[in-house]
């Protein structure tokens, strides 16, 4: 026979215990994300490298490894 226990609950932001700074560091994260997407968005539709080398330089860029400036700079070769 197995013991089984609760699992502990984890802090999860709702609507109800949510606080204004956490509000605001979740609007930021949000804005940041969006910016990278739309950065790797045109950096795959109009990319000067290679479609396989586009899509690495993006998924870098969306993964926080680099910045949107130097995806740009990746992309041109420099």
């Amino acid at each position: 026979m197995t013991d089984t226990q609760p699992q502990a609950e984890q802090h999860r932001p709702t609507a109800s215990t949510i606080t204004d700074p956490e509000l605001d560091a979740l609007f930021h994260r949000a804005e940041n994300a969006e910016a990278l997407l739309a950065a790797a968005a045109r950096l795959l539709a109009s990319g000067n490298s290679s479609p396989r080398d586009r899509a690495q330089i993006a998924r870098r860029l969306c993964a926080g490894e680099i910045t949107p400036q130097e995806a740009q700079d990746e992309d041109c070769g420099e």
